[in-house]
Protein backbone atom coordinates (compact mmCIF):
# COMPACT_ATOMS: atom_id res chain seq x y z
CA UNK A 1 0.00 0.00 0.00
CA UNK A 2 1.33 3.60 -1.06
CA UNK A 3 1.96 5.47 1.87
CA UNK A 4 2.68 9.42 1.97
CA UNK A 5 4.77 12.12 3.89
CA UNK A 6 1.87 14.66 3.39
CA UNK A 7 -1.70 14.20 2.36
CA UNK A 8 -3.22 17.61 1.35
CA UNK A 9 -7.00 17.42 1.22
CA UNK A 10 -8.55 19.64 -0.60
CA UNK A 11 -6.85 21.33 -3.91
CA UNK A 12 -8.33 24.48 -3.48
CA UNK A 13 -6.61 27.91 -3.02
CA UNK A 14 -4.46 26.86 -0.15
CA UNK A 15 -4.25 23.23 -1.62
CA UNK A 16 -2.67 23.66 -4.66
CA UNK A 17 -0.09 26.16 -2.64
CA UNK A 18 1.22 23.66 -0.29
CA UNK A 19 1.25 20.91 -3.30
CA UNK A 20 3.84 22.95 -5.18
CA UNK A 21 5.69 24.03 -2.33
CA UNK A 22 6.03 20.66 -0.30
CA UNK A 23 6.81 18.75 -3.56
CA UNK A 24 9.48 20.80 -4.93
CA UNK A 25 11.52 18.31 -2.61
CA UNK A 26 11.52 15.39 -4.87
CA UNK A 27 12.50 13.00 -1.65
CA UNK A 28 8.60 14.10 -0.53
CA UNK A 29 5.66 12.30 -1.82
CA UNK A 30 2.33 14.52 -1.89
CA UNK A 31 -0.95 13.32 -2.35
CA UNK A 32 -3.34 16.28 -2.96
CA UNK A 33 -6.79 14.97 -3.06
CA UNK A 34 -10.07 17.07 -4.46
CA UNK A 35 -14.03 16.53 -4.51
CA UNK A 36 -14.36 18.02 -7.68
CA UNK A 37 -13.72 17.86 -11.44
CA UNK A 38 -10.21 18.61 -13.21
CA UNK A 39 -10.46 22.40 -14.09
CA UNK A 40 -11.17 22.59 -17.83
CA UNK A 41 -14.75 24.30 -18.19
CA UNK A 42 -13.97 27.74 -19.89
CA UNK A 43 -16.45 28.63 -17.11
CA UNK A 44 -13.69 28.47 -14.82
CA UNK A 45 -10.94 30.67 -17.49
CA UNK A 46 -13.00 33.41 -18.88
CA UNK A 47 -13.18 36.02 -16.22
CA UNK A 48 -16.95 36.51 -17.00
CA UNK A 49 -17.76 33.64 -17.11
CA UNK A 50 -17.86 33.42 -13.17
CA UNK A 51 -21.37 33.74 -13.41
CA UNK A 52 -22.17 30.62 -14.72
CA UNK A 53 -19.67 29.12 -12.33
CA UNK A 54 -21.34 29.99 -8.90
CA UNK A 55 -24.28 28.17 -8.23
CA UNK A 56 -23.07 25.41 -10.43
CA UNK A 57 -23.32 22.08 -8.75
CA UNK A 58 -20.46 20.60 -11.03
CA UNK A 59 -17.97 23.34 -9.82
CA UNK A 60 -19.47 24.52 -6.31
CA UNK A 61 -21.11 23.06 -3.49
CA UNK A 62 -23.99 25.48 -3.54
CA UNK A 63 -24.65 25.52 0.39
CA UNK A 64 -27.82 26.83 1.31
CA UNK A 65 -27.58 28.39 5.12
CA UNK A 66 -31.00 28.71 7.43
CA UNK A 67 -33.30 31.34 6.71
CA UNK A 68 -31.49 34.85 7.90
CA UNK A 69 -33.75 36.12 10.58
CA UNK A 70 -31.83 39.65 10.63
CA UNK A 71 -33.02 39.60 6.77
CA UNK A 72 -36.02 38.69 6.82
CA UNK A 73 -35.69 34.94 6.44
CA UNK A 74 -33.25 35.60 3.67
CA UNK A 75 -32.14 31.64 2.33
CA UNK A 76 -28.56 32.31 1.15
CA UNK A 77 -26.17 30.55 -1.17
CA UNK A 78 -22.96 29.89 0.40
CA UNK A 79 -20.79 29.16 -2.54
CA UNK A 80 -17.46 27.17 -2.26
CA UNK A 81 -15.14 26.13 -5.26
CA UNK A 82 -15.56 22.15 -5.95
CA UNK A 83 -13.00 21.90 -8.51
CA UNK A 84 -9.37 21.91 -9.10
CA UNK A 85 -8.22 25.72 -7.87
CA UNK A 86 -11.27 25.73 -5.74
CA UNK A 87 -12.85 29.11 -5.03
CA UNK A 88 -9.91 30.96 -6.76
CA UNK A 89 -11.22 29.08 -9.64
CA UNK A 90 -15.30 30.36 -9.62
CA UNK A 91 -14.64 33.61 -7.36
CA UNK A 92 -14.18 37.45 -8.55
CA UNK A 93 -10.56 37.30 -9.11
CA UNK A 94 -9.85 40.65 -6.92
CA UNK A 95 -6.62 40.71 -5.48
CA UNK A 96 -6.39 42.36 -1.88
CA UNK A 97 -3.68 41.89 0.92
CA UNK A 98 -6.04 43.47 3.84
CA UNK A 99 -4.96 46.36 5.98
CA UNK A 100 -1.51 46.19 7.94
CA UNK A 101 -3.86 46.70 11.17
CA UNK A 102 -5.10 43.50 10.46
CA UNK A 103 -2.43 41.32 10.53
CA UNK A 104 -1.04 43.09 13.55
CA UNK A 105 -4.31 42.25 15.05
CA UNK A 106 -4.03 38.57 14.47
CA UNK A 107 0.02 38.84 16.33
CA UNK A 108 -1.77 41.03 19.24
CA UNK A 109 -4.10 38.24 20.39
CA UNK A 110 -0.92 36.21 20.76
CA UNK A 111 -0.62 34.85 17.23
CA UNK A 112 3.52 34.81 16.98
CA UNK A 113 4.75 35.27 13.56
CA UNK A 114 1.73 36.44 11.91
CA UNK A 115 2.11 40.51 12.15
CA UNK A 116 2.16 42.12 8.88
CA UNK A 117 5.93 42.07 8.43
CA UNK A 118 6.03 38.68 9.63
CA UNK A 119 3.58 37.86 6.62
CA UNK A 120 4.88 40.19 3.84
CA UNK A 121 7.20 38.20 2.44
CA UNK A 122 5.11 35.29 2.32
CA UNK A 123 2.72 37.75 0.39
CA UNK A 124 5.90 38.80 -1.83
CA UNK A 125 6.51 35.40 -2.73
CA UNK A 126 3.56 34.07 -4.21
CA UNK A 127 2.67 37.26 -6.13
CA UNK A 128 4.08 38.36 -9.79
CA UNK A 129 3.07 41.74 -9.64
CA UNK A 130 2.63 44.34 -12.06
CA UNK A 131 2.16 47.05 -9.91
CA UNK A 132 5.08 48.87 -8.61
CA UNK A 133 4.94 49.75 -4.83
CA UNK A 134 8.05 50.59 -3.31
CA UNK A 135 9.48 47.01 -2.20
CA UNK A 136 6.15 46.09 -1.20
CA UNK A 137 5.14 43.44 -4.06
CA UNK A 138 6.59 40.44 -5.22
CA UNK A 139 7.37 40.11 -8.83
CA UNK A 140 8.57 36.40 -9.59
CA UNK A 141 5.81 34.38 -7.92
CA UNK A 142 3.68 31.94 -9.81
CA UNK A 143 0.20 33.83 -9.33
CA UNK A 144 -0.26 36.94 -12.08
CA UNK A 145 -1.64 39.94 -10.10
CA UNK A 146 -2.23 42.42 -13.29
CA UNK A 147 -4.72 45.55 -13.95
CA UNK A 148 -7.84 44.71 -16.07
CA UNK A 149 -6.71 44.51 -19.89
CA UNK A 150 -10.08 46.26 -21.36
CA UNK A 151 -11.48 48.88 -18.97
CA UNK A 152 -15.47 50.67 -18.95
CA UNK A 153 -14.97 54.10 -19.07
CA UNK A 154 -17.73 54.80 -16.21
CA UNK A 155 -14.64 52.91 -14.11
CA UNK A 156 -12.60 56.18 -14.46
CA UNK A 157 -15.55 58.60 -14.06
CA UNK A 158 -16.00 56.46 -10.75
CA UNK A 159 -12.23 57.58 -9.87
CA UNK A 160 -13.46 60.98 -10.89
CA UNK A 161 -16.42 61.16 -8.76
CA UNK A 162 -14.17 59.77 -6.01
CA UNK A 163 -11.54 62.70 -6.06
CA UNK A 164 -14.55 65.10 -6.41
CA UNK A 165 -16.12 63.66 -2.92
CA UNK A 166 -12.58 64.16 -0.94
CA UNK A 167 -11.22 60.71 -1.42
CA UNK A 168 -7.49 60.00 -1.79
CA UNK A 169 -6.16 58.47 -5.18
CA UNK A 170 -4.67 55.54 -4.40
CA UNK A 171 -1.88 54.09 -6.61
CA UNK A 172 -1.85 50.68 -4.68
CA UNK A 173 -4.54 49.69 -2.01
CA UNK A 174 -2.25 46.61 -1.40
CA UNK A 175 1.00 48.47 -0.77
CA UNK A 176 2.71 51.25 1.97
CA UNK A 177 -1.95 52.15 2.66
CA UNK A 178 -5.19 50.64 2.17
CA UNK A 179 -7.07 53.97 2.22
CA UNK A 180 -8.71 55.72 -0.95
CA UNK A 181 -9.98 54.94 -4.57
CA UNK A 182 -7.65 52.91 -7.58
CA UNK A 183 -8.05 50.67 -10.07
CA UNK A 184 -8.71 47.17 -9.36
CA UNK A 185 -5.85 44.51 -9.01
CA UNK A 186 -6.93 41.25 -10.05
CA UNK A 187 -5.47 37.11 -10.70
CA UNK A 188 -5.51 37.18 -14.27
CA UNK A 189 -2.90 36.51 -16.80
CA UNK A 190 -3.13 38.13 -20.35
CA UNK A 191 -6.50 38.42 -19.65
CA UNK A 192 -7.43 35.04 -18.28
CA UNK A 193 -8.37 33.56 -14.91
CA UNK A 194 -5.56 32.67 -13.00
CA UNK A 195 -6.43 30.66 -10.13
CA UNK A 196 -4.12 28.69 -7.83
CA UNK A 197 -4.92 25.89 -9.79
CA UNK A 198 -3.45 27.84 -13.14
CA UNK A 199 -1.06 29.36 -11.28
CA UNK A 200 0.52 26.32 -8.95
CA UNK A 201 -0.44 23.75 -9.82
CA UNK A 202 0.03 22.86 -13.54
CA UNK A 203 3.28 24.11 -13.58
CA UNK A 204 4.22 20.79 -11.44
CA UNK A 205 1.52 18.48 -12.15
CA UNK A 206 4.37 16.26 -13.90
CA UNK A 207 6.51 15.84 -10.81
CA UNK A 208 6.79 12.01 -10.10
CA UNK A 209 6.28 12.65 -6.03
CA UNK A 210 3.15 14.44 -6.57
CA UNK A 211 -0.27 12.61 -6.91
CA UNK A 212 -3.16 14.71 -7.73
CA UNK A 213 -6.81 12.74 -7.53
CA UNK A 214 -9.59 14.44 -8.19
CA UNK A 215 -13.66 12.98 -7.27
CA UNK A 216 -12.37 12.11 -4.44
CA UNK A 217 -14.87 12.74 -0.63
CA UNK A 218 -12.52 12.83 2.02
CA UNK A 219 -15.18 11.94 5.11
CA UNK A 220 -13.23 11.28 7.54
CA UNK A 221 -9.32 11.40 9.36
CA UNK A 222 -8.02 8.18 10.49
CA UNK A 223 -6.26 8.01 14.02
CA UNK A 224 -3.16 5.76 15.50
CA UNK A 225 -4.96 3.33 17.83
CA UNK A 226 -3.91 5.52 20.95
CA UNK A 227 -5.96 8.39 18.80
CA UNK A 228 -2.74 10.72 19.79
CA UNK A 229 -1.68 10.99 15.91
CA UNK A 230 -3.50 11.12 12.44
CA UNK A 231 -2.43 9.05 10.31
CA UNK A 232 -4.12 9.17 7.27
CA UNK A 233 -7.86 9.67 5.87
CA UNK A 234 -11.04 7.92 4.94
CA UNK A 235 -13.13 8.06 1.67
CA UNK A 236 -15.88 7.01 0.43
CA UNK A 237 -14.49 3.99 -1.41
CA UNK A 238 -10.80 3.49 0.04
CA UNK A 239 -8.05 4.84 2.74
CA UNK A 240 -4.57 6.35 2.41
CA UNK A 241 -2.51 6.29 4.89
CA UNK A 242 0.96 8.41 6.12
CA UNK A 243 4.82 7.29 6.15
CA UNK A 244 5.66 7.29 9.84
CA UNK A 245 5.85 11.07 11.13
CA UNK A 246 3.94 12.49 7.79
CA UNK A 247 1.06 14.91 7.96
CA UNK A 248 -2.64 15.56 7.22
CA UNK A 249 -3.13 18.72 5.86
CA UNK A 250 -6.73 20.38 6.22
CA UNK A 251 -7.09 22.57 2.74
CA UNK A 252 -11.12 21.75 2.62
CA UNK A 253 -11.70 26.04 3.20
CA UNK A 254 -14.00 27.59 5.67
CA UNK A 255 -16.87 25.65 5.13
CA UNK A 256 -15.37 21.81 4.65
CA UNK A 257 -12.32 21.63 7.37
CA UNK A 258 -14.88 21.93 10.21
CA UNK A 259 -16.71 19.61 8.70
CA UNK A 260 -14.02 17.10 8.21
CA UNK A 261 -13.01 17.51 11.38
CA UNK A 262 -16.54 16.84 13.59
CA UNK A 263 -16.78 13.48 11.21
CA UNK A 264 -13.71 12.58 12.71
CA UNK A 265 -14.77 13.09 16.24
CA UNK A 266 -13.40 16.88 17.17
CA UNK A 267 -15.21 19.25 18.16
CA UNK A 268 -18.05 19.37 20.55
CA UNK A 269 -18.23 16.25 22.29
CA UNK A 270 -21.75 16.02 23.65
CA UNK A 271 -23.21 17.18 20.16
CA UNK A 272 -20.75 14.68 18.13
CA UNK A 273 -22.22 11.81 20.58
CA UNK A 274 -25.69 12.87 20.01
CA UNK A 275 -25.30 11.81 16.18
CA UNK A 276 -23.83 8.73 16.83
CA UNK A 277 -19.93 10.33 16.00
CA UNK A 278 -17.15 8.41 17.96
CA UNK A 279 -15.52 11.13 20.03
CA UNK A 280 -12.03 12.04 20.22
CA UNK A 281 -11.34 15.62 20.96
CA UNK A 282 -13.26 18.09 22.71
CA UNK A 283 -13.12 21.42 20.88
CA UNK A 284 -15.70 22.74 20.82
CA UNK A 285 -14.72 26.01 19.03
CA UNK A 286 -14.42 24.02 15.51
CA UNK A 287 -17.17 25.56 13.27
CA UNK A 288 -17.88 28.54 15.42
CA UNK A 289 -16.92 31.99 15.06
CA UNK A 290 -17.63 32.17 11.49
CA UNK A 291 -17.15 35.40 9.46
CA UNK A 292 -18.48 36.77 6.37
CA UNK A 293 -18.73 40.55 5.02
CA UNK A 294 -22.12 41.90 4.62
CA UNK A 295 -22.79 43.75 1.06
CA UNK A 296 -25.19 45.96 0.62
CA UNK A 297 -25.72 47.77 -3.19
CA UNK A 298 -26.71 51.12 -4.43
CA UNK A 299 -27.83 50.88 -8.24
CA UNK A 300 -29.13 53.82 -10.68
CA UNK A 301 -29.65 53.85 -14.42
CA UNK A 302 -27.21 55.35 -17.13
CA UNK A 303 -27.14 56.39 -20.78
CA UNK A 304 -23.98 53.63 -22.03
CA UNK A 305 -24.08 50.07 -22.67
CA UNK A 306 -22.93 48.12 -18.81
CA UNK A 307 -21.93 44.80 -19.17
CA UNK A 308 -24.50 43.07 -17.57
CA UNK A 309 -26.26 43.50 -20.77
CA UNK A 310 -23.94 41.27 -22.55
CA UNK A 311 -25.45 38.05 -20.39
CA UNK A 312 -27.14 36.74 -22.81
CA UNK A 313 -26.23 33.28 -25.02
CA UNK A 314 -25.36 35.13 -28.01
CA UNK A 315 -23.19 38.21 -26.77
CA UNK A 316 -21.79 35.79 -24.67
CA UNK A 317 -20.51 33.91 -27.55
CA UNK A 318 -19.74 36.96 -29.61
CA UNK A 319 -17.30 38.22 -26.67
CA UNK A 320 -15.88 34.72 -25.82
CA UNK A 321 -14.38 34.45 -29.22
CA UNK A 322 -12.84 38.01 -29.15
CA UNK A 323 -11.28 37.37 -25.64
CA UNK A 324 -10.14 34.03 -26.85
CA UNK A 325 -7.86 35.47 -29.90
CA UNK A 326 -7.39 38.96 -27.73
CA UNK A 327 -7.57 38.28 -24.24
CA UNK A 328 -9.66 41.27 -23.77
CA UNK A 329 -13.14 42.87 -24.30
CA UNK A 330 -16.14 42.40 -21.77
CA UNK A 331 -15.25 38.47 -21.25
CA UNK A 332 -11.92 39.55 -19.77
CA UNK A 333 -13.94 41.94 -17.05
CA UNK A 334 -14.79 40.44 -13.32
CA UNK A 335 -17.03 42.92 -11.16
CA UNK A 336 -15.27 45.84 -9.95
CA UNK A 337 -13.87 48.53 -11.82
CA UNK A 338 -12.86 50.48 -9.62
CA UNK A 339 -12.06 49.62 -5.45
CA UNK A 340 -12.16 52.28 -2.66
CA UNK A 341 -11.71 52.08 1.27
CA UNK A 342 -12.72 54.82 2.84
CA UNK A 343 -14.13 55.62 6.29
CA UNK A 344 -18.17 55.95 7.18
CA UNK A 345 -17.75 58.93 9.32
CA UNK A 346 -14.52 61.43 9.89
CA UNK A 347 -14.47 60.10 13.24
CA UNK A 348 -13.38 56.48 12.57
CA UNK A 349 -9.43 55.79 13.44
CA UNK A 350 -8.73 54.01 9.95
CA UNK A 351 -11.04 52.74 6.56
CA UNK A 352 -14.09 51.01 8.00
CA UNK A 353 -15.84 50.05 4.58
CA UNK A 354 -14.98 48.79 1.24
CA UNK A 355 -16.44 49.89 -2.12
CA UNK A 356 -16.96 48.09 -5.43
CA UNK A 357 -18.09 50.20 -8.31
CA UNK A 358 -19.14 47.95 -11.47
CA UNK A 359 -20.89 48.68 -14.78
CA UNK A 360 -22.71 45.67 -14.04
CA UNK A 361 -25.63 45.97 -12.59
CA UNK A 362 -26.82 42.20 -10.85
CA UNK A 363 -28.60 40.65 -8.09
CA UNK A 364 -28.86 37.31 -5.44
CA UNK A 365 -30.94 34.93 -4.24
CA UNK A 366 -30.29 30.97 -4.53
CA UNK A 367 -29.68 30.06 -7.68
CA UNK A 368 -26.68 32.79 -7.75
CA UNK A 369 -25.98 35.81 -9.62
CA UNK A 370 -28.87 37.24 -11.81
CA UNK A 371 -28.32 39.92 -13.86
CA UNK A 372 -29.94 43.12 -14.41
CA UNK A 373 -31.56 43.16 -17.92
CA UNK A 374 -30.90 47.25 -19.03
CA UNK A 375 -27.68 49.73 -18.51
CA UNK A 376 -26.84 50.25 -15.41
CA UNK A 377 -24.07 50.64 -12.57
CA UNK A 378 -23.97 49.47 -9.39
CA UNK A 379 -22.03 50.07 -6.13
CA UNK A 380 -21.31 47.31 -3.49
CA UNK A 381 -20.83 48.34 -0.03
CA UNK A 382 -19.01 46.03 2.61
CA UNK A 383 -18.05 47.16 6.46
CA UNK A 384 -14.48 45.66 6.94
CA UNK A 385 -14.21 44.15 10.13
CA UNK A 386 -18.01 43.42 11.20
CA UNK A 387 -18.78 41.87 14.42
CA UNK A 388 -21.47 39.48 13.65
CA UNK A 389 -20.53 35.85 14.00
CA UNK A 390 -22.40 32.66 12.63
CA UNK A 391 -21.17 28.94 13.78
CA UNK A 392 -21.55 25.53 11.80
CA UNK A 393 -22.85 22.71 12.74
CA UNK A 394 -23.26 18.84 11.47
CA UNK A 395 -27.11 18.21 10.41
CA UNK A 396 -26.00 14.31 10.91
CA UNK A 397 -23.90 11.31 10.99
CA UNK A 398 -23.62 11.06 7.06
CA UNK A 399 -21.04 12.68 6.08
CA UNK A 400 -22.60 13.00 2.05
CA UNK A 401 -25.14 15.68 4.13
CA UNK A 402 -24.24 19.22 3.62
CA UNK A 403 -23.10 21.23 6.66
CA UNK A 404 -25.55 23.54 8.21
CA UNK A 405 -24.47 27.16 8.40
CA UNK A 406 -26.06 29.41 10.63
CA UNK A 407 -25.40 33.28 10.36
CA UNK A 408 -26.79 36.61 10.60
CA UNK A 409 -25.46 38.66 8.47
CA UNK A 410 -27.11 42.04 9.79
CA UNK A 411 -27.76 41.31 13.59
CA UNK A 412 -25.13 43.07 15.13
CA UNK A 413 -26.45 47.22 14.92
CA UNK A 414 -23.19 48.62 14.02
CA UNK A 415 -22.79 45.91 10.95
CA UNK A 416 -25.84 47.54 10.06
CA UNK A 417 -25.04 51.38 10.90
CA UNK A 418 -22.13 51.07 8.84
CA UNK A 419 -23.70 49.56 6.07
CA UNK A 420 -26.04 52.25 6.08
CA UNK A 421 -23.39 54.74 6.31
CA UNK A 422 -21.77 53.40 3.32
CA UNK A 423 -24.64 53.03 1.38
CA UNK A 424 -25.31 56.96 1.98
CA UNK A 425 -22.31 58.10 0.76
CA UNK A 426 -22.56 55.80 -2.39
CA UNK A 427 -25.40 57.69 -3.18
CA UNK A 428 -23.53 60.68 -2.57
CA UNK A 429 -20.67 59.61 -5.78
CA UNK A 430 -23.71 59.01 -8.05
CA UNK A 431 -24.57 62.67 -7.67
CA UNK A 432 -21.16 63.69 -8.43
CA UNK A 433 -20.73 66.44 -11.14
CA UNK A 434 -18.64 63.69 -12.72
CA UNK A 435 -21.40 60.91 -13.44
CA UNK A 436 -23.72 63.39 -14.14
CA UNK A 437 -24.27 63.09 -17.91
CA UNK A 438 -24.33 59.51 -17.70
CA UNK A 439 -26.78 59.48 -14.93
CA UNK A 440 -30.63 58.36 -15.65
CA UNK A 441 -31.70 57.81 -12.17
CA UNK A 442 -31.16 55.89 -9.02
CA UNK A 443 -33.61 53.06 -8.92
CA UNK A 444 -32.37 50.81 -5.98
CA UNK A 445 -32.94 51.57 -3.36
CA UNK A 446 -34.69 54.96 -5.23
CA UNK A 447 -35.01 58.58 -4.68
CA UNK A 448 -37.87 57.76 -2.15
CA UNK A 449 -35.55 56.57 0.54
CA UNK A 450 -34.24 59.03 2.44
CA UNK A 451 -34.76 58.67 6.62
CA UNK A 452 -33.12 56.24 8.11
CA UNK A 453 -36.20 53.69 8.50
CA UNK A 454 -36.26 53.47 4.68
CA UNK A 455 -32.11 52.60 4.48
CA UNK A 456 -32.58 50.00 6.90
CA UNK A 457 -35.15 48.34 5.11
CA UNK A 458 -33.41 48.58 2.04
CA UNK A 459 -30.11 47.13 3.64
CA UNK A 460 -32.12 44.11 5.08
CA UNK A 461 -33.82 43.37 2.48
CA UNK A 462 -31.42 43.44 -0.50
CA UNK A 463 -27.93 42.43 0.91
CA UNK A 464 -26.29 39.70 0.27
CA UNK A 465 -22.54 37.99 1.42
CA UNK A 466 -18.97 39.01 0.48
CA UNK A 467 -18.59 35.33 -0.29
CA UNK A 468 -15.70 35.41 1.88
CA UNK A 469 -16.40 33.05 4.81
CA UNK A 470 -13.47 32.47 7.25
CA UNK A 471 -12.65 31.97 11.17
CA UNK A 472 -14.21 28.45 11.44
CA UNK A 473 -10.81 26.58 12.60
CA UNK A 474 -9.82 29.87 14.71
CA UNK A 475 -5.89 30.20 15.39
CA UNK A 476 -4.79 31.16 18.86
CA UNK A 477 -2.90 30.15 21.79
CA UNK A 478 -5.95 29.90 24.16
CA UNK A 479 -7.55 26.11 25.17
CA UNK A 480 -10.36 27.30 22.91
CA UNK A 481 -8.73 27.60 19.96
CA UNK A 482 -8.63 25.01 16.95
CA UNK A 483 -5.05 25.15 15.70
CA UNK A 484 -2.19 27.15 17.33
CA UNK A 485 0.35 29.68 15.23
CA UNK A 486 1.74 27.10 13.50
CA UNK A 487 -1.34 25.54 12.44
CA UNK A 488 -1.16 22.51 14.16
CA UNK A 489 -4.70 21.35 15.57
CA UNK A 490 -4.29 20.88 19.40
CA UNK A 491 -3.45 17.82 21.12
CA UNK A 492 -3.92 15.95 18.01
CA UNK A 493 -0.49 15.28 16.07
CA UNK A 494 0.10 14.44 12.46
CA UNK A 495 -2.87 17.45 11.77
CA UNK A 496 -2.80 20.42 10.74
CA UNK A 497 -5.11 23.15 9.03
CA UNK A 498 -3.88 25.83 6.40
CA UNK A 499 -7.06 27.59 4.70
CA UNK A 500 -9.07 30.47 5.42
CA UNK A 501 -10.53 28.80 8.57
CA UNK A 502 -7.91 29.92 10.44
CA UNK A 503 -8.23 33.37 10.68
CA UNK A 504 -9.00 34.70 14.08
CA UNK A 505 -10.45 37.63 12.38
CA UNK A 506 -11.51 38.59 8.97
CA UNK A 507 -9.53 40.43 7.02
CA UNK A 508 -10.42 44.00 6.02
CA UNK A 509 -11.51 42.74 2.08
CA UNK A 510 -11.48 39.84 -0.07
CA UNK A 511 -10.01 36.93 1.44
CA UNK A 512 -8.38 34.50 -1.63
CA UNK A 513 -4.88 36.41 -1.66
CA UNK A 514 -4.77 36.04 2.12
CA UNK A 515 -5.47 32.24 1.98
CA UNK A 516 -2.74 32.12 -0.55
CA UNK A 517 -0.43 33.86 2.02
CA UNK A 518 -1.95 31.57 4.26
CA UNK A 519 -0.90 28.41 2.57
CA UNK A 520 2.73 30.12 1.19
CA UNK A 521 3.44 30.25 5.01
CA UNK A 522 2.20 27.05 6.12
CA UNK A 523 4.26 25.31 4.06
CA UNK A 524 7.52 27.43 5.03
CA UNK A 525 6.66 26.08 8.33
CA UNK A 526 6.03 22.72 7.62
CA UNK A 527 9.34 22.35 5.88
CA UNK A 528 11.00 23.73 8.94
CA UNK A 529 9.59 21.21 10.79
CA UNK A 530 10.29 18.58 8.62
CA UNK A 531 13.18 19.46 9.14
CA UNK A 532 13.80 20.20 12.74
CA UNK A 533 12.13 16.59 12.99
CA UNK A 534 14.99 15.03 10.73
CA UNK A 535 17.85 16.74 12.95
CA UNK A 536 16.53 15.73 16.28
Amino acid sequence: MDAWDYIIVGAGSAGCVLANRLSANPAIRVLLLESGPADRSPYLHVPAALIKAVGNPRYDWCLLADPDESRNGKVDLWPAGRVLGGSSSINGMLFVRGAREDFDGWAALGNSGWGFEDVLPAFRSIENSAIESNGLRGYDGPMSVSRLRTTHPLGDVFLQAADEHGLPINHDYNGASQEGVSPPQVTQRKGWRCSSARAFLSPVRARRNLTVLTGIDVEQLLFAQDESRCVGVKTRTRTFTLHPGGEVILSAGALGSPKILMHSGIGDLTALTALGLRARLHRPSVGTNLQEHPNSVVCAHVNLRTYNMDATPLRMLRNAIYWTFTGRGPASSPYPHAVAFLRSSPDEPRPDLQMLFGPFAFSFDERGILPYAGPAVSIVVNTCRPRARGHLTLRDANPASPIRISYQLLADEDDLRRQIAGCKIARRLLETNAFAPFMRGEYLPGPATLDDDAWREHVRRTSFLGYHPVGTCRMGIDTDAVVDPRLKVRDAAGLRVADASIMPRIVSANTNAVTLMIAEKASAMILEDRHAGTEQ
